[in-house]
């Protein structure tokens, strides 16, 4: 069901079984797959693709040329900048910034968030950064370095303080 506050730009393709609450904005070039959820006041920009089973809370923004998996949540007031790939079971808690930045003396690249990965709360993403998978950042964390090593990073900027057992 979608919403008839919403506003959905021609050309963008929604799948069977998707909902999307009130006074959303879909800008032109998105697809969106199966068995979504998309709560109140979502932003999407051009080009965005978003998977099956997808669940993204209110107030979510994306910008342009985004790939989101399958079974991802996005909590509240999340922000996913432009040239994101986000890949399946991964978890964003509420408030979480990912930043772009096309400055030309800065890393040039999209940011990468791996399977299985968890991004607590009020964290921030740096440009262009990796996250991989089953990572854990926690809340309240700056990650200005790619996190490649399965286990937990935290702090500001985020270090790994634990590894994850295998």
């Amino acid at each position: 069901m979608i919403d008839p506050t919403s506003w959905i730009a021609p050309g963008v393709k929604i799948l069977r079984s998707t909902n999307i609450g009130k006074f959303c904005i879909l800008k032109s070039g998105i697809y969106i797959g199966e068995n979504c959820n998309i709560k109140n006041y979502v932003l999407i920009s051009e080009n965005v693709s978003i998977f099956n089973d997808v669940f993204i809370d209110s107030y979510v923004k994306f910008s342009e040329k985004c790939v989101i998996g399958n079974n991802v949540t996005l909590r509240y007031n999340a922000t996913v900048a432009r040239n994101v790939r986000i890949s399946n079971n991964v978890f964003i808690a509420p408030n979480v910034m990912m930043i772009y930045d096309d400055y030309k003396f800065h890393k040039k690249g999209p940011t990468l968030i791996g399977e299985g990965a968890f991004i607590g709360a009020n964290s921030v993403l740096g440009p262009s950064v990796i996250i991989g998978k089953n990572v854990i950042i926690g809340a309240m964390s700056f990650v200005t370095k790619n996190c490649i090593e399965p286990g937990t990073y935290f702090g500001s900027p985020a270090k790994l303080i634990k590894k994850l057992k295998k």
